[in-house]
């Protein structure tokens, strides 16, 4: 099963003291905390590419469209609503082939992916494989995972947190090593220098 790993940067600026301290001056000390985390996806993406060659543009298009109502029905034969399943990506174009050092027009080429969401989890792959496997329907079959909006929340404030549990951790180590006092948060930049993404 596919996880994500999420790094989350934060730049944390502390004033500090020295205990013997004679200068009067703002001292400061950047620190740069950082999280990870690993999450399985929650979000599964059933992702079906269909495509039909034909001499003919509209026979090209009906052929395809049809391989689409039949794959459409499989996918809602699993227990997926109709609204749920999408189609993207339709496209239509000239089909050559080069043979003997000369491109031979061969009609057309029509291609369309079908895609949908489901909760991810083992069974309802295993229901999507199982179905596809008996199917006549010429087709590509791939999953792709994400994370849920609310999932996605709910790491990103984890790894806040994380972020400047490792931020103080690092201030007070350096604090600790080199005799002086923390003081205050100046300053906290968050998302601004480097994102890591998702």
């Amino acid at each position: 099963m596919k996880s994500i790993f999420i790094i989350l940067p934060l730049f944390l600026l502390i004033s500090f003291s020295a205990i013997s301290q004679i200068d009067k001056r703002n001292l400061t000390i950047d620190v740069i905390g950082s999280a990870k985390i690993t999450v399985k996806p929650d979000v599964g993406i059933l992702i079906i590419g269909i495509r039909e060659n034909d001499l003919n543009f509209s026979d090209a298009i009906t052929s395809l469209n049809k391989k689409t109502k039949d794959v459409t029905s499989q996918i809602a034969s699993i227990g997926f609503k109709e609204e749920d399943i999408k189609t993207t990506d339709f496209k239509i174009e000239k089909y050559t082939v080069y043979v003997k050092d000369q491109n031979i027009d061969s009609g057309y080429v029509a291609t369309q992916s079908i895609t949908v969401d489901f909760k991810n989890s083992k069974e309802t792959i295993t229901r999507i494989l199982n179905t596809f496997a008996k199917s006549n329907t010429d087709f590509t079959l791939n999953f792709d995972f994400k994370l849920s909006d609310e999932l996605r929340t709910k790491v990103q404030d984890e790894l806040i947190k994380l972020s400047i549990e490792s931020s103080k951790h690092k201030a007070q180590l350096i604090a600790s090593s080199t005799g002086v006092r923390l003081g205050k948060i100046l300053d906290i930049g968050y998302g601004n220098n480097y994102y890591g993404g998702m």
